[in-house]
């Protein structure tokens, strides 16, 4: 299982790593905002933005993972040592 989970995660960073297309704009915000000058000024707080409210579901839901297999683990040890002392 931890063989897996390595993988996964070096596969998750390497493309991560390598998607430099995921942090450029959707091809209407980017004529939108480069076509003047005020908008090329922000158009890095736009990329940004767009990262943040790409990211924050997944980082709700993992945290509701962690916080569950966190539980299960910390209920399956007290299981564990409850048999242990008796």
């Amino acid at each position: 299982m931890n063989r897996r989970l390595g993988w996964a995660l070096a596969l998750l960073g390497a493309s991560v790593a390598l998607a430099d297309p995921a942090f450029a704009q959707c091809a209407m915000c980017k004529t939108t905002v480069t076509g003047s000058v005020e908008g090329q000024a922000v158009a890095r707080q736009l990329n940004e933005a767009i990262l943040l409210m790409f990211l924050a579901p997944y980082l709700v839901f993992g945290s509701l993972v962690a916080v569950v297999f966190r539980n299960r683990i910390r209920r399956q040890l007290s299981r564990v040592f409850w048999r242990a002392t008796r």
